[in-house]
């Protein structure tokens, strides 16, 4: 065997026998690096400058194609091909969960955000079709029809005209019933998606936040109006606050029950109004809003309808606030855990390959934070916001 004095032959043959001893798992298809270093150990006093060592060194860099220097690193290390220790094991295990845990929790977030993208497009469908008009409309045709139908009744006509009105009668509160049940159960949805899901998409998420963020009630405590948000915030967590809040003159965002309303003695006299005709006479003129809230209320008495016309703009304005809540899924947390996921993919594929050496920690963390750098920025410069979100994000 060679002996050296120069560090440079020493540690050029050290590298090699490792990188020769992890070549007999069949990864060189010739013999050329064994020669070489067989030719370098028959000298006596190595040096760099001799044709044996500089073959060597040759012969050497042409294997970093086929063992790169991360290789060699966990050569240098101690690591082996094919090891099976029990430190490999547990970071293998560890690797699996955490792909598997981030798969479901991005198939949930997945979930959630295509629900959102859901909501707002029939939330802009309706904006765009002037839903507002459509159902003032109906209402005043089932109010005109449920007239016409008293007043035929009233004068006795004949079964035929009956028959037919009361088909227009029912086919127009069909119309308005479902106009109304649809701008419901869509609202109903979105404000649901808006407080609940999109802020706690993840399972425990709220139960979290209202351990750490809420105050505990105390009895007999009166509310603290001086933190309004924690109010919000006991409130949202169901703890036991004061309710004068909602009788603070609030705009109620809420749909408008059959309770809001004196559905028992009702003042049909505000539908009439005194005015004076051309003539100078004074009569009593139906007064047409008069009319029609009159049409509204009565009309939610006998439940056709559960919102009115005048509540339906506010509420699409509160609603369309869903895009920006969508952003944020849209433009960073979704395309990040994309990008992280296919980071840990990247490994979990080396680690398969029982010839690459397994990742250390470190480099885990930077290939992850990496990818999601990465898809973060390519959502950045790809979407143009909620509406043109693909079906599939990512």
């Amino acid at each position: 065997m060679t002996t050296s004095k120069d560090p440079l032959v020493s540690g050029l043959l050290a590298d090699a026998k490792l990188v020769a001893s992890y070549g007999r798992y069949g990864v060189f298809k010739d013999s050329a690096l064994f020669a070489a270093i067989g030719d370098a150990e028959k000298l006596d006093d190595a040096t760099a400058s001799q044709p044996a060592v500089v073959n060597l060194q040759t012969v050497l860099n042409d294997c970093s194609a086929t063992v790169p220097f991360s290789t060699l690193a966990a050569l240098r290390s101690g690591w082996l091909p094919g090891d099976m220790s029990r430190r490999t094991a547990i970071a293998t295990y560890f690797l699996v969960a955490l792909s598997v845990t981030m798969m479901v929790i991005i198939g949930k977030l997945t979930y959630v955000y295509n629900r959102g993208v859901s909501i707002n497009a029939e939330l802009q469908e309706i904006d765009n079709n002037d839903f507002s008009a459509r159902f003032g409309q109906s209402i005043r045709q089932v109010w005109a029809t449920k007239k016409q139908l008293g007043s035929a009744t009233a004068r006795q006509a004949s079964a035929t005209d009956l028959t037919l009105l009361k088909d227009a009668y029912y086919n127009s509160v069909d119309n308005l019933h479902s106009l109304d049940q649809r701008f419901s159960s869509l609202l109903v949805r979105a404000q649901g998606f808006m407080t609940q899901e999109a802020p706690f998409p993840i399972w425990g998420m709220q139960w979290a936040y209202c351990k750490l963020s809420a105050s505990p009630a105390k009895a007999g405590a009166s509310p603290d109006f001086s933190n309004p948000r924690q109010m919000a915030i006991n409130q949202f967590c169901n703890q036991e606050v004061a309710l004068a809040q909602q009788q603070s003159g609030a705009e109620n965002s809420q749909p408008l029950k059959q309770s809001d309303f004196d559905c028992v003695n009702g003042d049909n006299s505000q539908g009439r109004t005194e005015v004076v005709n051309a003539s100078g006479t004074a009569g009593q003129v139906d007064d047409v809003n008069a009319d029609f809230d009159e049409a509204t209320r009565s009309l939610q008495c006998e439940g056709v309808i559960t919102i009115t016309p005048n509540s339906i703009s506010t509420l699409t304005l509160q609603a369309k606030t869903l895009s920006e809540v969508l952003s944020p899924y849209a433009l960073w947390i979704l395309p990040a855990l994309y990008g992280a996921l296919g980071g840990i993919m990247f490994h979990m594929r080396m680690i398969l390959n029982p010839l690459l050496p397994n990742p250390t920690l470190a480099r885990l963390i930077h290939r992850i934070a990496l990818g999601a750098l990465a898809g973060m920025i390519l959502a950045w410069f790809t979407r143009r916001g909620p509406s043109s979100a693909a079906k599939s994000p990512g």
